[in-house]
């Protein structure tokens, strides 16, 4: 290349990874294997090369500034200009090498800028190697001398065509040879000359003693200072040869080195004749020629005092104040790479050693993942032979970071046309071909289909290789025999070694014969699937799911195969999964086409999902639906943002007592006689007639739908819209909202004007402060469950229900009908379009409301109708609209503590008491019983101590205000001592447990309110739970009980862990925001800077820096002892109740949140018991979780997290939870059909829709309809018929297919 064209070819490395070879490279040993570590680019690297890089006895350089001779930028904020010319001179304070670092910009032409930090193009420079001098080669291109002896020098450019930046390196050896110091640095041999010199004229040395080396390097640095500071010859004293002291330092072992240093001997005449001539060394003239050489002497043995042992310092008497400055900065500054945004924010040169694939793209390990994508394309730009083998690195680090944006990046590459150096020498090398074959196309694509032939089970693997060599050689020929990738069902029998008559068992027996055999997992499912398929056999369909989830043939990480893909919500359906993979691959390339297909068959494999396997091999496959096992819960549909409810409806399912109840109403249902009316109480009031039936209908509906969980054969069943609303619903807020519809004049009122307002029925859970007075709410799209939705701030996903937002939520009549077809069509346009923009889905906000004036009616309008949506009343000839679906709307946003209350209110009002609290004349039945406990509250008065007695559905606990706590941290809050305010004075108060129920509910609050900004918010800070909790610490006992005792020592505990903790922090963060302990470290560094700068007017009292020291030592002892104590209080807490063990529960469900304080998805985790699995219930789907990780090993930053939690009592478990609970009937076979040549049935038809209404629609052609006749439901009493049993007797006792019930 030219200079002036700026053209160089070949790799080049960024200014961090220049320092850092810098510093790792020990000129001693120039070369390593071969390289210069700092000139030459990394060797290529290959998996199991042991080639070390640098040995452990080489120098990790500590460079030290000679200021003298630097001229640097003050700041990352300084601006260079065309005659800006940086120079860094450093020795290194180990081995003494220097080297002089030049960062040149004179060579600045017009239109250029220098690469900035802050310039995203060009953020820092990439150098290349222009010219590079090694002495032992080519000494005649060198100036040396005796005073500077170069050994190297490297000459490099910034690759940036618009940067004038060039670089030079210096090397040279250190000034003073190390033979050359030896009779001085050991410390035997300066011994031995002075017991000689003594031992020879002891009179002459009387009362002296041998010297150490330490005294010694210490007169020699006289000398030199000495010389320096002469203004002129009469200035340098002499120094005579038979000085005591200088023959027991140097005597005449040392010649070589005083000559060295251009000392030269005179001699002469003493006027004593008996002495002889007098010998002297005269010392050197120094001169600006030469007092760079001096200081560097003075620098190395300064360093080498500083370096000697301290028993000699302290026979010396001699303390050394040396304090080089270190020259790290300066070089970061003059390269531009002091601070840039790094991987760890911190950017640590002295780490373990980088990856070879950092290496080889010119990097360091803590570049962020942008720095590392350009730098990539900054190293292919440069070095486009060796793109393939950069491609590698990229692909590496990206593995080895687990980064989805480095991962994508590599995506990309291949998409446009790149392939990895190894993956293309690996599809050479499987067809035995030389990689640069002049072979024809033809000749390779013989070779392919030998290989096929021979062995057709290496089909996958010879099409993989071919396309790898089709895109090295740019042959379409060869690329398009290589995507042809179906696999017919004679391939599939052929594979086999079967017929089409050989029966599904022997199929499988040898499909499992095969992977014995070692054959490919993968291929002997894919030919299973294809027959199961053509047979529509079940049986052989769930095999080959799970054999290739056994062995999914990817190294990809589950979690990278949802980030390639794009799918944000691991829950999303088969159906969904598939319409993002469909999208992607409309436009891809055929790289990127096959790390989607990778991704899918990941996901797949993961979720044994046969629709999703099969649709790889084939998207056009019909697939058919599998009925729902015995053993297997099945799911709920969501109706319209109801997935709250859907996971309380589950756990409800698997709650015995409650279970039953419902099941059996009949047996426990409340008579509505007046006298038993008249009675009853629940929640701590009256419960009315009304109230009663409409309680009673609430479980006639929930009869209905435990019936449908039992018996259906589908995977998914729909709540009916009856239950949803008395389930979100109370009566009181129900009124509330329909007086206020009506009565308002800016239309339907927020949710938090309906809870401010009275109400007459319990409310399970605290409620927010009074939001602010705002407009009408805009109506939300997907809300789900919302726990204030006046205060909505969603995540981008925050909802599952729909991949994009609609512009209006849609009505029930719609959320459920299954002829909706113009709905469907709307959602499934506005689906593709935004697939087609952008394929990552986000919910959008923008949606706008108009707000109406409803009139006041003269009277309180009647309920509308059921399932009439759009009831009109007539007031003062005015139309005033208050439809269901406002009320819908309302509803299923509703606070999701009230629906847990409403429920078991519910529940307590339908059924009939088992016995009555003689105290309140509260009612007691099987619901209470189960899920309600009490606790006592103790207040310590002035003279008494006070007890209250407070029952409770559920504990209410809070995640910390920073950082993570355990669930006996959260409960601790609740039941420890604290002080109240009570009466105008303080009172002591704590709470004990007087009665567990068998099952006991965990609310984690996560919603604070900032009654500042008037805003909600959502606290993700982990409370970690374990799977068994033992509450005996918090039970109520004698106030000199053993557990009181205790109780009462921790509280001690923990009221001094508090006093340490906050000294602890006062000691470890101050305003300066570093530790007391570094700031008095740094202070006595300032203060010893300025004793040896000895500034005019400065005065510092010397004992100042020992009493830092003492200082310093006391803080840190105070810091340690803290840490012991609060490690021992800490310890103590921990195992003060780990004896006491009576009271043990072990965790049942986990309901799941994702969003933000206004809003987002919820699911549950529901343990079973008895086949030791946890599985997920979200929605209409429902599975296993095979990682339990993602259930306890949550992280704050997330934005999945616990909400919920259920703890069953250990001892009665099997009596109260059931996680399955099936009791399927045998139904005629189904026959799958494919919705691609199917419209969508219509409601009426006896065609059973398997589809989840809340997901998209958008690929309505990966849907599937099961054509049955499946058991039909249990029809609900009519008003004529109370009883289920009446109700058989009515019907014949048999279904409509001849069935009894």
């Amino acid at each position: 290349m030219t200079d002036g064209d700026r053209i160089y070819i070949g790799p080049g490395k960024t200014t961090p990874r220049l320092l850092n070879d810098l510093l790792d490279y020990d000129p001693r040993r120039r070369e390593r294997n071969g390289t210069n570590l700092l000139a030459d680019p990394s060797p290529h690297w290959t998996e199991g090369q042991a080639i070390p890089r640098r040995w452990d006895s080489d120098c990790r350089h500590e460079l030290k500034k000679n200021v003298d001779r630097t001229s640097a930028p003050d700041s990352q904020d300084t601006v260079p200009d065309p005659s800006t010319k940086y120079i860094v001179s450093t020795f290194c304070s180990e081995c003494h090498y220097y080297f002089d670092i030049v960062v040149d910009y004179t060579r600045w032409r017009d239109g250029q800028n220098p690469c900035r930090v802050s310039d995203s193009v060009n953020p820092l420079h990439h150098l290349q190697l222009i010219d590079s001098i090694d002495a032992r080669r080519q000494p005649e291109r060198l100036v040396r001398s005796n005073h500077k002896t170069i050994v190297e020098w490297h000459h490099f450019a910034c690759s940036s065509p618009s940067c004038p930046v060039q670089v030079a390196i210096e090397i040279s050896e250190p000034r003073l040879k190390m033979d050359m110091l030896a009779p001085i640095l050991n410390a035997a041999t300066v011994r031995a000359r002075g017991e000689r010199e003594i031992a020879s004229e002891p009179t002459r040395f009387e009362g002296l003693s041998p010297l150490n080396p330490l005294q010694a390097l210490g007169y020699l640095k006289v000398y030199i200072n000495n010389t320096k500071s002469a203004l002129d010859d009469s200035g340098r004293k002499r120094i005579a040869k038979r000085n005591k002291k200088f023959v027991l330092a140097f005597g005449e072992d040392c010649n070589v080195l005083f000559e060295f240093l251009g000392f030269k001997t005179i001699i002469e005449e003493s006027p004593e004749t008996e002495e002889g001539p007098a010998h002297f060394w005269q010392p050197p003239t120094v001169t600006l020629d030469n007092v760079a050489f001096y200081d560097d002497v003075v620098s190395e043995l300064s360093n080498q005092i500083f370096q000697r042992p301290l028993i000699e310092k302290q026979t010396a008497r001699q303390w050394v104040q040396y304090q080089p400055i270190p020259a790290k900065r300066d070089i970061e500054l003059s390269l531009g790479c002091f601070y840039y945004p790094t991987k760890s924010r911190a950017i640590d040169l002295d780490s373990a050693e980088d990856h070879p694939h950092y290496l080889s793209l010119g990097t360091v390990g803590d570049f962020n993942d942008d720095y590392l994508s350009w730098a990539y394309d900054r190293q292919c730009e440069c070095d486009p032979v060796n793109r393939p083998y950069y491609l590698d690195c990229l692909s590496g680090i990206a593995t080895g970071r687990q980064s989805s944006d480095l991962q994508t990046k590599v995506v990309m590459a291949t998409s446009a046309g790149e392939f990895g150096k190894q993956q293309i020498l690996n599809s050479y090398r499987f067809f035995g071909i030389d990689p640069y074959t002049k072979e024809p196309d033809d000749h390779i694509i013989g070779l392919f289909k030998s290989r096929i032939e021979s062995a057709p089970r290496q089909k996958d693997e010879a099409r993989n290789c071919l396309l790898a060599i089709a895109k090295s050689r740019d042959s379409s020929a060869i690329r398009a025999v290589a995507n042809d990738r179906t696999m017919s069902v004679e391939e599939a029998y052929e594979f086999l070694s079967v017929t089409a008559d050989t029966a599904a068992d022997s199929v499988e027996a040898v499909a499992v014969s095969l992977i014995f055999d070692d054959s490919d997992k993968t291929k002997v499912a894919q030919a299973m699937r294809v027959i199961a398929n053509a047979r529509g056999d079940h049986a052989l369909q769930r095999t080959a799911a799970k054999l290739e989830s056994r062995n999914p043939g990817s190294s990809l990480d589950i979690g990278e195969a949802y980030q390639r893909l794009q799918i944000k919500v691991r829950h999303s359906s088969d159906e969904t999964v598939f319409a993002y993979y469909q999208s992607l691959m409309a436009e891809a390339g055929e790289g990127s086409k096959d790390s989607y297909r990778e991704a899918l068959r990941v996901i797949g494999c993961d979720r044994a999902s046969n629709f999703l396997l099969t649709k790889l091999d084939n998207p056009d496959a019909e697939v058919l639906a599998e009925p729902s096992t015995a053993n297997q819960p099945i799911g709920l549909d969501n109706i319209g943002n109801t997935c709250y409810l859907n996971s309380l409806l589950q756990y409800y399912y698997t709650v015995k007592p409650v279970r039953d109840v419902v099941i059996n109403f009949e047996n426990h249902r409340m008579s509505l006689n007046d006298e038993d009316v008249k009675k009853k109480r629940v929640g701590g009031r009256i419960v009315a007639k009304s109230e009663i039936i409409k309680a009673q209908k609430f479980v006639d509906e929930l009869h209905s739908l435990f019936e449908n969980l039992k018996t259906a054969s589908t995977h998914s069943v729909k709540p009916t819209r009856e239950l949803a609303e008395l389930t979100i619903f109370s009566s009181a807020a129900e009124a509330n909202f329909r007086r206020a519809s009506i009565s308002s004049p800016s239309g339907p009122p927020n949710l938090s004007s309906i809870l401010n307002s009275p109400v007459y029925e319990p409310v399970y859970g605290p409620q927010l402060p009074p939001l602010p007075n705002r407009p009408s709410p805009i109506p939300e799209d997907d809300i789900e469950m919302v726990d204030h939705p006046g205060d909505k701030t969603m995540a981008d996903d925050s909802s599952e229900a729909t991949l994009v937002d609609m512009l209006d939520p849609p009505s029930y009549d719609d959320a459920v009908a299954k002829d909706g077809d113009k709905f469907r069509k709307e959602e499934k346009k506005e689906i593709m379009s935004a697939l087609d923009d952008d394929a990552v889905m986000v919910n959008s906000d923008d949606t706008a409301s108009d707000e109406k004036v409803i009139p006041m009616p003269e009277k309180q309008p009647p309920l509308p109708p059921r399932n009439k949506a759009g009831l009109v009343i007539q007031t003062n000839e005015n139309n005033s609209l208050i439809s269901d679906d406002e009320l819908w709307r309302f509803g299923t946003q509703q606070d999701v503590t009230e629906v847990i209350g409403n429920v078991n209110f519910r529940l307590s009002c339908a059924l009939e008491p088992t016995s009555i609290e003689e105290r309140s004349g509260e009612q007691m039945d099987i619901v209470r019983d189960t899920l309600y406990g009490s606790n006592t509250i103790y207040t310590q008065k002035s003279q008494t101590l006070e007890k209250k007695l407070e029952a409770w559905a559920n504990l209410m606990v809070f995640p910390a205000p920073d950082g993570p706590r355990d669930i006996y941290e959260a409960l601790d809050v609740l039941f420890d001592e604290q002080t109240v305010d009570i009466d105008n004075s303080t009172a002591a108060q704590h709470a004990s447990i007087s009665q567990l129920p068998p099952i006991i509910h965990i609310q984690i609050q996560r919603t604070a309110f900032d009654s500042v900004r008037q805003v909600a918010s959502k606290n993700r800070n982990a409370v970690n739970f374990p799977e068994t909790i033992y509450l005996d610490r918090y039970m109520d006992s004698g106030k000199d009980s053993i557990l009181m005792r205790r109780r009462r020592e921790t509280w001690r505990w923990k009221s001094q862990l508090k006093v340490l903790e906050a000294r602890q922090a006062a000691l470890n963060k101050t305003i300066a925001d570093i530790s007391v302990t570094d700031a008095l470290i740094a202070t006595k560094d300032y203060v010893e800077k300025l004793q040896e700068d000895e500034i005019l007017g400065v005065v510092v009292d010397p004992n100042l820096t020992e009493s830092l020291d003492d200082r310093t030592l006391e803080v840190t002892e105070e810091v340690e002892s803290i840490s012991r104590d609060i490690a021992a209080l800490k310890q103590n807490l921990n195992e003060q109740f780990t004896d006491m063990r009576q009271y043990e529960y072990k965790l049942q469900a986990v309901f799941i949140h994702r969003g933000e304080s206004g809003g987002g998805h919820y699911w549950v985790y529901i343990y079973d018991f008895e086949n030791d699995i946890w599985r997920d219930y979200n929605d209409e789907r429902v599975t296993e979780v095979k990682d339990r990780r993602r259930i306890f090993d949550y992280q704050g930053a997330a934005s999945e997290t616990p909400y919920y939690l259920a703890y069953v009592r250990s001892s009665d478990r099997k009596d109260l939870v059931e996680a399955v609970c099936r009791d399927v009937p045998e139904t005629p076979g189904v026959q799958g059909v494919d919705l691609m040549q199917t419209s969508l049935v219509n409601a009426n038809d006896t065609e059973l829709v398997t589809l989840s209404d809340d997901e998209d629609t958008a690929n309505i052609s990966s849907r599937h309809v099961e054509h049955a006749k499946p058991r039909p439901l249990r029809p609900k009493p009519t008003p004529d018929i109370v009883s289920w049993e009446a109700q058989s007797i009515a019907s014949g006792g048999c279904d409509a297919n001849g069935n009894p019930w």
